[in-house]
């Protein structure tokens, strides 16, 4: 309360004049809201609480259990956020107060006693809340089939959350303190007047949006850029050159082994062969073709040339289907959903993908994220116009997938669902984000019974949304779907997945999931909507998304992907695919990103 008498103890005068008014404001107030270096560690009533809300808000159960060191750093920044909009109201507060006259002063005694009793409160809660929160997150990890946190989480991710909040809590004050001591000594020289300094901050904000934009995110890009180019150089262990010619980089390709990068060589290399699927599947298979290029300093329109040239080279226009998968960032593809089509194709098939930016995917969202919407429109595009040259009876079908990033650029090669239905035979999306437009049309479309984790659309009859084998069939009330007929699309879309969860509307909206899941066992269930503080527990879920067992978080495994494209290419995703399952556990490597 100290800093709040003092803002408050001061009012403005009415034989002052304007200027003198204004100069009173942004000069004695603005010093008294920066505050000197001496009273680093003084808040707010309104501070303090804002803080302690917010830090609170952060450890209310997430979609995904955090280690406690990242745990600590989602709990110090939502404390600081808290912070800012408890100086917020404090501030408009103090401002009113001067403006109409009125003074708030409080006996010293009586403050004292104030601040020691909310040091003892915060203190104690501090630690209390991190405690109370641990058998949360337990069920958290449970449902994930991970290990769940204890008492050890609870202290550290405190320790960690307090050390990042003093650190930010410094910076701040620190900057305060600069920007205080840099106007003092131009009171003489320049007019500080309310006006001046608001259009003085637009001014300052907008040149470091500028810079932000123009000057360090080219130049975030460009160190991404040239650490993904090295991390593309290597090859780690266990992945060899194909020998098959039907594989790009093998010695018969085009596209030499070398050029593919790290993701091109790790999806060229694996894939199952003809007498590998003939074994699992008990019947004569072909070897599959995988067409695969990488930038290697090339425009997107020459990679895609580069593939079709692949394509050609192996003639791929000879079988009964092809798979256009849309990669992610560096190019990764999921080998779970590639190596299920071709098993369940027989082999008889072929798969296209290409590198279309050196980023992560992260970056490439940040920096350029229509480009895998165009590298994917441009590929889909050039092998749908070739097969249209062929005679009807001969041309393969054409099939979509994708996962993440991919996932959307994937959806982004149809201008709508009815374009979508019309142009392609079917496709699988594992993880596809819900700020994906087509995805989002179809779950807008959705049945008025169903939900926006399970949409259901048109009772089933060309796209459906899964988890599990069972949920292709039927909705989450356990009624039969209609019969799933051609053209067929699935996306598989887990509930722990903060991928597909996360979106900037949560910032200020509530999402719908939220109320449709209570009464559930997903984690979904047990969440509580924060403006800010749900938006950051998500994303903060992210970097973790992996680290949980097959089905949950971001993770998409052979035991989904199977059934999924069984449903697709027109079998029965119910059947007993245990054989298929268990071979790609085994010849499939788990992949670090």
């Amino acid at each position: 309360m100290g800093l709040l008498n003092r803002y408050l103890s001061s009012p403005l005068r009415r034989g002052d004049s304007a200027a003198d008014a204004l100069a009173g404001f942004v000069g004695s107030r603005w010093k008294t809201a920066a505050a000197r270096t001496d009273e680093l560690g003084a808040v707010t009533a309104p501070e303090a609480i804002g803080g302690w809300v917010a830090y609170a808000a952060s450890y209310s159960p997430s979609l995904l259990a955090r280690p406690w060191y990242w745990q600590g750093v989602i709990a110090g920044l939502s404390a600081m956020f808290g912070h800012q909009a408890g100086l917020l109201i404090s501030s408009t507060v103090g401002a009113i107060a001067d403006k109409v006259g009125v003074q708030i002063k409080l006996k010293p005694g009586i403050r004292q006693g104030g601040k020691i009793a909310g040091g003892l409160i915060l203190g104690a809660t501090a630690i209390a809340i991190p405690l109370r929160s641990v058998r949360w997150h337990r069920r958290t990890a449970a449902y994930s089939h991970v290990n769940g946190p204890n008492a050890f989480w609870a202290v550290a991710s405190t320790a960690a959350a307090a050390g990042i909040f003093v650190a930010l809590l410094a910076q701040w004050r620190a900057t305060l303190w600069a920007i205080n001591y840099i106007s003092g000594h131009l009171r003489n020289r320049f007019a500080w007047e309310l006006l001046g300094r608001l259009v003085s901050t637009l001014v300052v904000t907008t040149t470091i949006l500028v810079i932000f934009d123009q000057v360090i995110m080219r130049t975030v890009v460009g160190v991404a850029t040239t650490a993904s180019a090295r991390v593309d150089l290597r090859t780690p262990n266990g992945v060899h050159q194909p020998l098959t010619p039907l594989h790009s980089g093998s010695p018969a390709s085009r596209e030499s082994w070398s050029s593919l990068g790290l993701q091109g060589k790790r999806f060229t290399c694996g894939g199952p062969s003809a007498d590998r699927i003939a074994e699992v599947m008990g019947r004569p298979a072909l070897q599959p073709i995988r067409a695969y290029a990488s930038m290697d300093g090339r425009s997107i329109q020459q990679v895609v040339d580069a593939v079709m040239a692949e394509l050609d080279r192996m003639n791929a226009w000879t079988r009964k289907a092809i798979l256009v998968v849309t990669t992610t960032g560096r190019g990764n593809v999921n080998e779970w959903s590639t190596s299920s089509f071709e098993f369940l194709m027989h082999g008889d098939c072929a798969t296209a993908a290409m590198q279309y930016s050196g980023l992560p995917s992260a970056v490439t969202m940040l920096s350029s994220k229509q480009v895998p919407v165009q590298a994917s429109r441009m590929l889909y595009g050039a092998i749908e116009d070739r097969v249209a040259t062929l005679p009807l009876e001969h041309r393969p079908q054409l099939y979509v997938a994708g996962e993440s990033l991919g996932a959307f650029g994937s959806n982004g090669t149809f201008a709508s669902p009815e374009d979508m239905l019309s142009r392609a035979a079917g496709g699988v999306w594992t993880g596809c984000p819900t700020f994906t437009d087509n995805q989002a049309e179809w779950t807008r479309r959705r049945d008025p019974d169903s939900t926006v984790v399970r949409p259901v659309v048109d009772r089933g009859r060309h796209i459906r949304f899964a988890c599990s084998p069972a949920e292709l069939l039927i909705d989450s009330r356990g009624r039969p779907l209609d019969a799933w007929i051609a053209p067929r699309f699935c996306y598989l879309q887990n509930d722990t997945d903060p991928v597909v969860w996360w979106n900037t509307d949560l910032l200020w909206k509530k999402p719908e999931w939220l109320d449709e899941m209570r009464g559930t066992k997903t984690p979904m269930a047990a969440m509580t909507w924060w403006p800010f503080i749900t938006f950051w527990q998500i994303a903060a879920d992210m970097p973790v998304c992996r680290s949980v067992g097959p089905g949950y978080g971001h993770k998409y495994h052979s035991a989904q992907c199977v059934p999924a494209w069984a449903g697709v290419l027109g079998l029965d995703p119910t059947a007993d695919w245990s054989t298929l399952i268990a071979a790609l556990n085994v010849d499939v490597p788990p992949v670090n990103p």
